[in-house]
């Protein structure tokens, strides 16, 4: 199936949801536990993207979209990608499959963003001014620790369908827990907010989750 094709998969469903709920269903963090199969890619990627806009006055300032590297996300790509290659790709590969450099200590996002002034697409930068941040449903909110500017090419768009041709692409890290050792997510969670947010405004990429009551909800979530 083309990148396209997926790209109108995704829009659909986005817009099916939105025309027969007020807000997309919970998500849940373990996943469904059934086998997932490629031709399901689409579905699984809408379940964990999210997309919002910062507007001043009638103009845009920014378009980002976010897709949640969820347990469940991660199983949807191993089947849907088996084989992808190049810069993108690799990267990819990295944080969804091979899980190198201690990718599961964190929880992890892929963000496409775009601004209408270039300048204030700097999310990776140290004096950027975005202030990215995760906020669970008790309000445990910790920063990003580490947020990659990702060159975008063919691999990545297939994985990403929704990036756009002057979109700038990250990859972004947030701990799994704030400074008072609280878990930013746990089996009870109900929700959880990707907030960038600067002096031009707030965008918000929110999930909803459907807690799971029972032992698994004691224990401390590993990163997605």
């Amino acid at each position: 199936m083309s990148a396209r094709r997926w790209f109108v998969l995704l829009l659909t469903a986005l817009g099916s949801l939105a025309a027969g709920c007020s807000s997309p269903p919970p998500a849940s963090l373990y996943g469904t536990g059934h086998q997932i199969s490629a031709k399901e890619y689409a579905d699984v990627l809408a379940t964990w993207t999210r997309s919002d806009k910062v507007y001043g006055g009638l103009d845009t300032k920014m378009f980002i979209t976010g897709t949640f590297h969820s347990s469940e996300f991660r199983r949807a790509f191993a089947v849907a990608f088996p084989e992808i290659y190049g810069h993108g790709g690799n990267i990819t590969r990295r944080e969804l499959v091979d899980l190198t450099e201690n990718v599961e200590q964190f929880h992890n996002f892929f963000v496409a963003v775009y601004t209408s002034d270039r300048k204030w697409n700097d999310l990776a930068k140290p004096d950027s001014i975005w202030r990215v941040s995760l906020v669970g449903s008790e309000e445990v909110a910790v920063d990003a620790a580490e947020i990659v500017i990702v060159k975008l090419d063919a691999n990545l768009r297939a994985v990403y369908p929704y990036v756009g041709r002057f979109d700038e692409g990250y990859l972004v890290r947030f701990p799994l827990t704030d400074a008072m050792h609280r878990l930013v997510l746990d089996g009870k969670s109900t929700s959880v907010t990707l907030r960038i947010a600067s002096a031009l405004g707030v965008a918000e990429l929110r999930w909803a989750l459907e807690p799971i009551v029972d032992s698994r909800s004691e224990a401390p979530l590993s990163a997605q």
